[in-house]
């Protein structure tokens, strides 16, 4: 057998990672194993490891290895806004697994606003980004930066962390897909009051009890959970590129899932208007129909299965749905029949239980290995 092209301990770690993400472990704890893991075979100086809501992208919780990196306002918003080189959108829309910032910049890493304005000024120089994907959804993104007096990401240290992904990707949905219904009764609707440069300016005691039950010991900042959906309303609020929803869902450590969502404030000419925006930052109890689109991609159905098993759910008949989605019956049915199996249900009476009872009940069986092939 020949050598792998970063040697045979590349391949040992490779392996134990794969064995690690089917063994359906807590994914904060699988996050934090992988990134140790990976930087023993593919050195880097500061990364971050994340968890997303597979729908937005929108990271919900966040692991640090190295020194912590902020990256500026500026940043964001092309990141947010799709503009940004390397993008994670743009990379989740190509299916790609993992690429470098010195590859897709042939070198002229100052292209990335990320680069210059906060990588340089750090002493950082190449980054290779990650997405964990399975089936047709990502559940989880990284960003490995290399000191500049460090090599740039090879080609096959690239290959190996897409590799690694892509394993990480069945883990994190195979742990998610193990989130059991709340010990306790979820609080009600809270909200969060952002002044415009992201600090917490205001908050109801219900939004209080979310924060601590997100995180049990109080960190110094906001969860990331809720920064970026308050960074996400202001760059749908600024426009320069196509939204997307400032909203993700998240797995409470104790059970149960948190719906965040938000919105920029508009203030009245009475009230000062045209200051900086504040924005409003909603956490509530997921709702069964919040939680549709996360149910869908955790057996792993693709995105069009997804719109067509939303149709289903909402009652819609063969035919509607067909004109629908501009598809021929046939079609329909053959998606129909594909989503039943994957679902393991035999009608679509069944199917609408089923996801019912997976937002309160006992949680998804995702079978071992599905979805890596695809």
């Amino acid at each position: 057998m020949a050598k792998p092209a970063l040697g045979i301990r590349a391949s040992a770690v490779r392996e134990g990672i794969a064995d690690l993400c089917e063994q359906r472990i807590n994914p904060e704890d699988l996050v934090a194993e992988v990134a140790e893991r990976v930087r023993r075979v593919v050195p880097y100086d500061a990364g971050s490891w994340m968890t997303t809501d597979p729908e937005t992208l929108l990271p919900t919780r966040l692991h640090a290895v190295g020194p912590k990196v902020c990256l500026h306002a500026d940043d964001l918003h092309d990141e947010l806004a799709g503009t940004g080189v390397n993008g994670f959108l743009d990379l989740d829309r190509s299916g790609r697994c993992a690429v470098s910032l010195a590859a897709s910049t042939g070198g002229d890493l100052d292209r990335a606003t990320r680069h210059r304005v906060v990588y340089n000024p750090l002493g950082l120089r190449d980054e290779l980004r990650l997405l964990a994907r399975d089936g047709s959804a990502t559940w989880g993104m990284g960003c490995l930066r290399r000191a500049d007096d460090e090599p740039d990401f090879t080609a096959a240290e690239v290959r190996y962390v897409a590799t690694i992904a892509r394993h990480l990707g069945h883990g994190l949905r195979s742990g998610l897909a193990r989130t059991p219904p709340p010990h306790t009764p979820l609080a009600g609707s809270g909200t969060l009051v952002l002044d415009a440069a992201g600090h917490l300016e205001a908050s109801t005691a219900e939004a209080d009890r979310w924060l601590r039950r997100i995180s049990p010991v109080e960190p110094p900042d906001l969860p990331v959970s809720v920064t970026m959906v308050a960074v996400q309303a202001q760059a749908n609020a600024a426009g320069g590129g196509p939204p997307r929803p400032a909203r993700l869902r998240m797995a409470l450590p104790g059970g149960g899932w948190l719906l965040v969502q938000g919105e920029v404030l508009v203030s009245s000419s009475a009230h000062g208007g045209g200051g900086a925006s504040r924005t409003a930052v909603v956490l509530e109890p997921a709702s069964r129909a919040d939680l549709l689109p996360v149910m869908l991609a955790l057996h792993g159905l693709t995105a069009r299965e997804c719109q067509l098993a939303k149709l289903l759910v909402a009652g819609h008949g063969t035919d509607r749905i067909a004109r629908r989605l501009g598809i021929s019956q046939h079609t329909v049915r053959d998606h129909t029949k594909a989503i039943f199996a994957k679902v393991n249900v035999a009608s679509r009476a069944e199917l609408t239980a089923v996801l019912s009872a997976e937002v309160t009940g006992p949680p998804v069986d995702v079978p071992a290995g599905l979805g890596l092939a695809g």
